[in-house]
Order: structure tokens, then C-alpha cells, then sequence
């Protein structure tokens, strides 16, 4: 069974995250970084993948404006 690869959802996580890095005044690479972990954990219990993307989008604001993950090197 082929795995189906959501170019979309790629495109809107970029988007994502290059509204957040600007809004925020973060670098994006940070930015990339922290939504790149939230994403992750958040897809590994999820049944469902819709909004994903929106949830990880809401965990990045709320863990940079908290300073959590912003700290160089940190997971």
C-alpha cells in the first residue's frame, strides 16, 4: 500500500509557520522548529488528520509566547 503524501498540507504548514515567525517576530527557523514538534506529537496519537495543522498552528503561539522550546537546543 502506497503512503499518501498531503503536498497541500505541506504547503499550509509553510504557510503556517512563515505567518507565525512574522507575526511573532521569531526567526523561522525557531518557528519551524517548535511547530515541527508540536505536529509531531500531536500526530502520534491522532486518529484523525484534518486539523492537525490548525491544533500544531495554536501549541507553536501558545509555546512561544510561554518561551517554551525557544531556547537553543532545546527539543
Amino acid at each position: 500500500m502506497a503512503e499518501f503524501t498531503d503536498r497541500s498540507g505541506d504547503a499550509n504548514s509553510e504557510d503556517a509557520i512563515a505567518s507565525i515567525a512574522q507575526q511573532m517576530h521569531y526567526p523561522l527557523p525557531i518557528v519551524r522548529r517548535v511547530y515541527e514538534a508540536e505536529l509531531a506529537r500531536l500526530k502520534a496519537d491522532a486518529r484523525l488528520t484534518d486539523y492537525l495543522a490548525l491544533f500544531a498552528a495554536r501549541r507553536t503561539r501558545a509555546a512561544l509566547q510561554s518561551g517554551r522550546q525557544v531556547r537553543a537546543g532545546a527539543p
